[in-house]
């Protein structure tokens, strides 16, 4: 199909990574600036970058979908500031290759090198030390933001800091972000030593994860979730630090592509692998697993940073039906209650929880931001009936504590749970309508939320 910008767009079936949503639409691939720089017609759209999200941000039934992966270059680079500008498309993998050898790194960044840096922005995702290094918003300078109604804006923190303030965490919503001029930080050395350290249950590794955010570099809990029994919740603290120098390995340390990671090749399996048995099985694996860093073990920074590139197999083994993922930020002093709540629920109702894994928050929330003073728990769990009450049952519970639930990560995440639970949740909607009233900018999670 031949469109008025002179790109063609192409029907093509999209689904979320975490196979909740599915969607016939229209699919744009630019190559060439003029494309952003001609007159961008009013058809419904949304940005498209790797494709990855969990909450079908990228898409939209019968929309149009425009792809950014075609415009990935580092632009410019000022060594004097750390200050590197990109095309939102580059990869955070890409991104790193050219950073590290500058002794530099971005430090807040998810965890797989294929995630597009304009999806960073657009869900202002958080690393793996929130409390001291914020979100992702922290680290943008300025965005050239593309709308058909206002043309080409540049936007930064003094420079229209309401629509800024919008567009990073507003899920794609405010336009095409284009570029983006990022402030990265030294890296001190190539190597970062991570060690595990076990706890007997949840709320010590949430007591002990609280003093290691002040002081490491990367910060983490696992635990294992996968019994309601004797044992829930135990885990490790997973800490890591830059190696001093004098104790860091003589060679440096190449830097990978990242593996292909994509919704089509996650469901590839037609049939799910974990259940509570595997489950029950993976979980002692990886226990046993990590006794090797119990007194710590030297990595490369890039593994530190993208740990899921050695484990993203995990995700191949819920099969063409998927997972759930659930993660909300807890005020301190109801973590103990929503920990309790969940192993009730999982006594009365089991349900394999596959994956459970904790950091600490700071921060005010504004807006629909991810961010928080408190303990930001994730649970994932295969796709499927009995995930779908418990994740209703979560909800309620979030409320009920006052935690916020994360957008990005849940597709079927009701606009009821989010109003109760983002009190800016009604100013978001206003500032977007009034900075465009057409709503141009369309995707399934903007839909499911009315945004």
């Amino acid at each position: 199909m031949q469109s008025r910008d002179g790109v063609p767009r192409a029907a093509h079936s999209f689904v979320s990574f975490d196979g909740g949503v599915r969607a016939r639409g229209y699919l744009q691939q630019p190559d060439r600036y003029r494309f952003w720089r001609g007159r961008l017609d009013e058809t419904p759209r949304i940005s498209r970058g790797a494709g990855l999200s969990y909450a079908g941000a990228s898409f939209l039934a019968d929309g149009l979908s425009v792809s950014h992966r075609a415009f990935d270059r580092v632009l410019d680079f000022d060594s004097g500031r750390n200050v590197v500008e990109v095309e939102t498309g580059i990869t955070l993998s890409a991104l790193h290759r050219f950073l590290s050898p500058r002794g530099l790194y971005l430090p807040v960044q998810p965890g797989h090198g294929r995630i597009s840096v304009g999806g960073c922005i657009a869900a202002d995702v958080h690393g793996k030390n929130q409390t001291r290094d914020g979100t992702f918003i922290n680290q943008v300078e300025e965005v050239t933001l593309v709308h058909p109604a206002h043309g080409t804006l540049q936007l930064s923190p003094q420079r229209d800091a309401e629509l800024f303030r919008l567009t990073c965490g507003g899920y794609g919503l405010t336009g095409h972000i284009v570029c983006a001029r990022l402030r990265a930080s030294a890296a001190p050395i190539p190597w970062v030593e991570i060690r595990a350290a076990p706890f007997a249950s949840a709320e010590e590794g949430f007591n002990h994860l609280r003093g290691a955010a002040r002081d490491a570099d990367f910060s983490y809990t696992w635990h294992d979730m996968s019994t309601a029994g004797d044992g829930f919740g135990v885990g490790f603290l997973i800490q890591g630090s830059f190696v001093p120098q004098e104790r860091a390995p003589g060679t440096t340390p190449g830097i990978a592509e990242a593996p292909v990671l994509s919704a089509d090749g996650r469901a590839r399996l037609p049939v799910p692998l974990l259940n509570r048995l595997s489950t029950r099985m993976l979980n002692s694996l990886y226990r046993w697993q990590q006794r090797s860093a119990h007194k710590g073990k030297v990595v490369a920074l890039a593994d530190a940073l993208f740990p899921t590139h050695k484990a993203q197999a995990y995700f191949q083994l819920f099969g063409a039906a998927g997972f759930r993922e659930y993660q909300a930020i807890l005020p301190y002093a109801a973590t103990a209650s929503y920990v309790d709540a969940i192993r009730s629920y999982l006594r009365q109702k089991p349900l394999p929880i596959t994956l459970s894994s904790a950091k600490t928050f700071a921060g005010s929330r504004e807006l629909l931001r991810y961010t928080g003073d408190g303990i930001s728990l994730a649970l994932n769990m295969p796709a499927g009936a009995d995930a779908d009450m418990f994740m209703e049952f979560l909800d309620q519970r979030i409320i009920e504590f006052g935690g916020i639930p994360n957008i990005i990560k849940d597709s079927r995440l009701p606009r009821a749970v989010v109003d109760a639970c983002y009190p800016d949740a009604g100013r978001f909607r206003e500032t977007l309508r009034a900075f465009d009233p057409k709503r141009l900018f369309r995707s399934d999670l903007s839909e499911r939320l009315k945004l």
